[in-house]
């Protein structure tokens, strides 16, 4: 080249190279919202940071001023164990006292203000509720230990957000229509290999649906090919999808609106709220790869099936969908004999397809574990997020209001005021260290000792228990239990090929 360069240092003061960076003012809009999520963050490692370990004089300093364990030792040396220690009592000959530490066999007693920084140290790693509970066991112990390790492993953030799979509500069936043509489902199968879409129409009613195969899958070719099977079937009363962009364009809103057609959008993220075209679209494809494996025109064995399908019985209704939507039955290559008349029973269907949907309900509801959800409005909640690599949560760290749940739909608002709708298996309780879990791990038996205690003259030293109570502390000695219940034995009997055997 013809130039000669010469390569100087300017600072940025004075050399402006970009002016879309250099000349903006100081005062940035969104300074204020960014300092305030710097502050969160640097909050939230200060709570999450790592505790510090724990030393053996730290705990004898703390049991020198626990006023609990204060009482304990006062106990032990007069040997009269009154009220206030009567979650030591059960155990009360596995406790010794070594200068102000108090031992039970060979663990420490810890006082009340170090247990939440012993629970923090054995949950290192996030081990599960056993795991922190057998890092527990083998050196320290305090009563009540497993239900403070149970209250905050379950309080976990990060063990909320990684574990416990969410179960799904019991099915609710779709209530039948009066009668055809009233209610339709819709959805897009695709894209094929060939670059082709199908678009399926179902018929709530009578199982019937229609296809169309496009490669334009706009708003506007969609309509077009609704508008084609309303000329021969009528305009139905309601029409279901997913949340497409064809189906959320302003031009389906506006034709749907003309036709005074009622436009249900299911939950996003969740096919199986759009179960019945969603089941139909899973046959399609199962003949679209039978027909490409044998090198077919997919198109061709496409429509062969559609007769199939449509004079075929309906494993729920019992019925052809050809005859419950035209009342009368369909002429295919198999001989038959022709009936006049129409012959079918709409009771009949019905009672059948509620018998079917019911008994369908309970084995899915078996197999999948379905619980009633016990989500509540206004509550903090996780939301499951997409897993884009082996890092990613599947549940989102950040935690999420619930405004809104009807029936299994839930709608869910972020922080910056966002609004989400998601199905209740995506949605889980979060729960933080302050939440209070009494009422879920209620029913200690600690008060039927404290009966006892307060049946015990003042002075007098109370017996002394034959059981040695293990680790869990929640059960009281067999003693003191009012009622202790036997499984009933039955009969053993000799078999008759033992008859002339002697046994002993």
């Amino acid at each position: 080249m013809p130039y000669r360069f010469k390569v100087r240092y300017e600072p940025g003061t004075g050399n402006i190279a970009d002016a879309l960076s250099r000349l903006v003012g100081t005062r940035n809009v969104g300074q204020s919202k960014l300092k305030m999520e710097t502050e969160n963050y640097i909050r939230f490692v200060a709570r999450e940071a790592t505790p510090s370990a724990l030393m053996t004089h730290e705990v004898e300093e703390a049991s020198k001023e626990d006023d609990e364990l204060s009482m304990v030792r006062e106990c032990m040396e007069s040997r009269r164990w009154d009220k206030t220690c009567t979650p030591y009592y059960p155990v009360r000959d596995e406790l010794s006292r070594l200068g102000y530490l108090v031992l039970r066999g060979t663990r420490l007693v810890i006082p009340k203000y170090l247990r939440n920084k012993c629970i923090q140290l054995a949950h290192q790693g996030h081990l599960g509720i056993v795991g922190t509970k057998q890092q527990l066991r083998t050196k320290v112990w305090w009563p009540q230990m497993d239900r403070d390790v149970v209250k905050h492993v379950k309080s976990c953030h990060g063990c909320q957000i990684i574990t416990g799979t969410v179960h799904p509500e019991p099915l609710k069936p779709t209530e039948l229509p009066n009668g055809p043509l009233q209610d339709f489902a819709i959805d897009l199968l695709g894209p094929l290999p060939t670059g082709h879409y199908v678009f399926v129409v179902v018929d709530y009613y009578s199982r019937y649906y229609e296809i169309e195969i496009m490669k334009d899958t706009t708003s506007t070719k969609i309509t077009e090919s609704l508008e084609n099977m309303f000329c021969r079937h009528g305009i139905p009363v309601s029409i279901t999808s997913d949340n497409g962009p064809q189906f959320k364009a302003d031009h389906f809103k506006d034709y749907m609106r003309e036709n005074g057609i009622i436009h249900r959008r299911v939950t996003p993220l969740y096919p199986a709220a759009n179960g019945e075209v969603e089941r139909q679209n899973r046959s399609l494809m199962k003949r679209i790869k039978i027909t490409h494996a044998q090198s077919k025109d997919w198109k061709t064995e496409i429509r062969t099936y559609l007769l199939a399908y449509r004079t075929t019985p309906h494993s729920t209704t019992g019925v052809s969908p050809a005859e419950l939507m035209y009342g009368r039955k369909l002429r295919t290559k198999l001989p038959q004999k022709e009936h006049l008349g129409k012959s079918l029973i709409d009771e009949g269907v019905r009672d059948r397809d509620a018998h079917m949907k019911y008994r369908n309900k309970i084995y899915i509801d078996a197999k999948r574990g379905a619980q009633d959800s016990d989500l509540k409005v206004g509550e903090s909640v996780l939301v499951k997020q997409k897993q884009t690599d082996k890092f990613s949560t599947p549940f989102c760290p950040t935690p999420y209001t619930l405004v809104e749940k009807n029936g299994n739909s839930c709608t869910v608002v972020s922080n910056d005021g966002v609004c989400y709708k998601r199905n209740s298996t995506f949605i889980k309780p979060f729960q933080t260290p302050e939440d209070n879990l009494d009422k879920q791990l209620s029913g200690s038996p600690l008060g039927v000792i404290e009966d006892i205690l307060d049946k015990q003259p003042s002075g007098s030293p109370l017996g002394v228990m034959e059981d040695n109570l293990d680790d869990v502390d929640d059960d009281p000695p067999q003693d003191i239990q009012t009622e202790t219940l036997s499984r009933p034995r039955r009969d053993v009997k000799l078999s008759v090929k033992f008859k002339d055997f002697v046994m002993k």
